[in-house]
């Protein structure tokens, strides 16, 4: 499976498109196929990008958890589905067309951070991700916190 490591930026261009990290782009055509399902992120304003295989573990667990005659858990899991897309990188440009709405979701306008979280790749407005960043002393405590 893909292992993502790294931060990497790259602008929106006047189209949509965005290069994708030469690093990704290689260790994704090395381990996997070269789909990518990009979806928002349940809980922080950026997209959540993972490979299909780990797309369909996911989706595979949550689907376990879910009853899909039960109005409710329906409903989400429709809303959840809908929110997401295919993409593959261009094999010579590296280039992926995210659609507009998903960053729209993000508010990312010309530049985005990927962050590379091992099985999956984070995906912000550049400038919400500089912002969003812990400081050395708050890192320094969260580590203390749950590991020390």
């Amino acid at each position: 499976m893909a292992l993502f490591i790294g931060e990497y930026k790259s602008k929106i261009d006047a189209k949509g498109r965005i290069v994708f990290p030469a690093a990704f782009k290689n260790e994704l055509f090395l381990h996997s196929e070269k789909r990518l399902v990009v979806q928002k992120d349940f809980y922080q304003k950026c997209l959540s990008m993972y490979t299909i295989e780990a797309w369909t573990i996911l989706i595979n667990e949550m689907k376990s958890k879910l009853n899909l005659l039960n109005k409710e858990q329906s409903e989400f899991w429709r809303t959840f589905m809908s929110n997401r897309a295919e993409v593959t990188p261009d094999e010579i440009s590296g280039r992926i067309i995210v659609p507009r709405r998903l960053l729209d979701m993000i508010e990312a306008n010309s530049e985005v951070a990927f962050i590379g979280l091992d099985d999956r790749i984070e995906i912000w407005s550049a400038p919400k991700f500089e912002a969003l960043t812990m400081n050395e002393d708050e890192f320094s405590k969260a580590a203390a916190k749950y590991f020390g």
